[in-house]
């Protein structure tokens, strides 16, 4: 959830609008309030699919249709607006995160709770079925977490848009990876194409990763067409409703009835349907939105001056940048709105007293407090760990076992000399290392933080902050057990060395924690995965994926 930009309006149709939400294909989505109090997502389209005869005649249909669509588990249409200068959507405002967003920062959901999912996706796409639609683009972004159970967004969307001029050739509207193989070659497009997306969303839920892989389009698309997805990670209760959603022909996969049968069951939503770290992220979105429906700004971001007052000039700054997985997700923190120069790469200096850019501030009437110095522990982040506290216990006591042997072995021999000075030196070295490994293993591990102020890292109740008003680039460098979290920040900034936290350098930046440590080699590519999806989420102009 970000402020308000410069150029937003303030009012679409009868909803006052509060924060910017997300951003995609369609345009911006904003939360508003309804002058009753309720709040909502309000999708309002951009200027040039505004001024497309077609793209309105598709959206007033669609938006039609999704009105109908009801549901337990779908993110109801309240209003919309097809003749407006910038025509306008209204959907029922869900505080919780998106699959993907949970998913990435805290790993594969239990399998109780993916089962819950299933169901309460199966029959969300059973109401759609029935009033007529097709999703086109169900993908875990375009599904939300809520404490009574999911909701999936944005139906009817990619319809409307796939009708628009700016469709070229070879142009598709999905999520390459999650939609069907007829979606794919240009096949007709029908529920069964859902049932194959639902399919993939729930292999993505139980395990992190899509069906088909995340590396490269062309051949994640050849292999959703011609090849079999490995399921061999997923659940026994899980895979083989997923294998059945995922044949590849539309005709062998089951209904959403059919899937319910299966997968249906009255007491998968309880209070205890998610996992705790996740319920968190909804507790935290729910905490935001009473915030902001009381007046204050939005967490991730200080709000940026709106207008100028007099003798002030307020700076529009540069176009939100889209951070998450896909378009128009409509909820939770998926956008986020361009830091102005200031706070970009080096952090520049506040203007000097009574210098005209400080009056400007002053009298626009919305001071734009300072960047934050600390990064605040208890906002929602995914949290990384070292591992290998285990292997230095047991090398510590391998290490005093054959110091032990060696003693005993000289003792036995009768050696002396010079002999036995060999023998001293290498008791004395196996003790060493027996020693400092375990002290190794007594250490607390260090743990990395990733949220919307920045970068924390701790240990034994110690803490190092990186804001990220001071990262001018940030990525992952190296590979294997050195493959490591590197931040380039101004000279003034840099992080040194300390006795429980060790920084090394790094063609000019510091490489503050190393991903290579966090456990074996799954373990690492599944953290290292984890980290870039963190790195996207919250610090999308300043992540760097060419890094090595």
């Amino acid at each position: 959830m970000q402020p308000l930009l410069a150029g937003d309006p303030d009012k679409i149709g009868d909803y006052r609008l509060l924060a910017r939400i997300g951003k995609g294909a369609m345009g911006a989505v904003y939360l508003g309030v309804s002058r009753g109090g309720r709040p909502v997502a309000v999708k309002v389209a951009k200027p040039e699919l505004a001024e497309d005869s077609e793209f309105r005649e598709r959206f007033r249909r669609e938006a039609s249709m999704s009105a109908a669509v009801g549901g337990f588990w779908t993110a109801t249409v309240v209003d919309s607006d097809p003749e407006s200068a910038h025509p306008w959507l209204a959907t029922e405002y869900v505080p919780g995160p998106t699959l993907h967003q949970a998913v990435a920062e805290h790993g594969p959901l239990p399998e109780s709770t993916v089962l819950g999912l299933g169901a309460g996706l199966a029959e969300a796409l059973q109401a759609v079925h029935r009033a007529g639609l097709v999703h086109r683009d169900l993908k875990p972004a375009n599904v939300l977490l809520g404490p009574d159970g999911p909701r999936v967004i944005d139906f009817g969307i990619s319809r409307a848009m796939a009708a628009t001029g700016m469709t070229a050739t070879g142009m598709f509207f999905g999520t390459p990876g999650f939609f069907s193989p007829e979606q794919t070659t240009g096949g007709e497009v029908a529920p069964p194409s859902d049932v194959f997306s639902l399919g993939a969303v729930l292999a993505f839920a139980a395990t992190g990763a899509a069906p088909f892989g995340n590396e490269n389009t062309a051949a994640m698309l050849y292999r959703v067409v011609h090849n079999e997805p490995d399921l061999s990670a997923l659940p026994e209760a899980v895979r083989s409703p997923v294998a059945a959603c995922l044949a590849k022909d539309p005709n062998a996969r089951p209904s959403t009835g059919e899937l319910l049968d299966t997968l249906g069951n009255s007491e998968r939503f309880s209070a205890e349907w998610l996992p705790a770290d996740v319920k968190a992220l909804i507790n935290g979105h729910t905490a935001q939105l009473e915030r902001v429906l009381h007046g204050q700004a939005p967490d991730h971001e200080q709000p940026p001056a709106r207008r100028g007052g007099a003798g002030g000039t307020a700076v529009a700054p540069a176009p939100a940048t889209v951070t998450g997985p896909g378009p128009d997700s409509g909820h939770g923190p998926s956008v986020r709105a361009p830091q102005s120069p200031s706070a970009a790469g080096a952090a520049a200096p506040p203007p000097p007293a009574g210098s005209p850019a400080a009056a400007g501030n002053a009298d626009s009437g919305h001071h734009r407090a300072d960047p934050p110095q600390t990064v605040r522990d208890e906002l929602p982040g995914p949290v990384f760990r070292t591992a290998g506290r285990a292997g230095a216990l047991l090398w510590s006591g391998f290490s005093a076992l054959l110091a032990y042997a060696t003693v005993r072995t000289g003792t036995d021999l009768s050696v002396s000399g010079e002999t036995a000075a060999v023998f001293m030196l290498a008791v004395f070295l196996l003790l060493l290392s027996a020693v400092l490994s375990l002290a190794n293993a007594l250490i607390p591990a260090i743990r990395l933080k990733i949220n919307p102020d920045g970068i924390r890292v701790s240990r034994m109740g110690l803490h190092r902050d990186i804001p990220w008003s001071r990262v001018g680039r940030v990525g992952l460098v190296g590979s294997g057990k050195k493959q490591a979290l590197a931040v380039w920040v101004p000279p003034s900034s840099l992080p040194e060395s300390r006795w429980w936290h060790r920084v090394r350098e790094y063609h000019g930046g510091s490489r503050i924690f190393t991903i290579g440590a966090s456990g074996g080699w799954w373990k690492r590519r599944r953290e290292a995965r984890r980290l870039r999806a963190a790195l996207q989420q919250y610090a999308p102009s300043r992540y760097d994926p060419r890094l090595l």
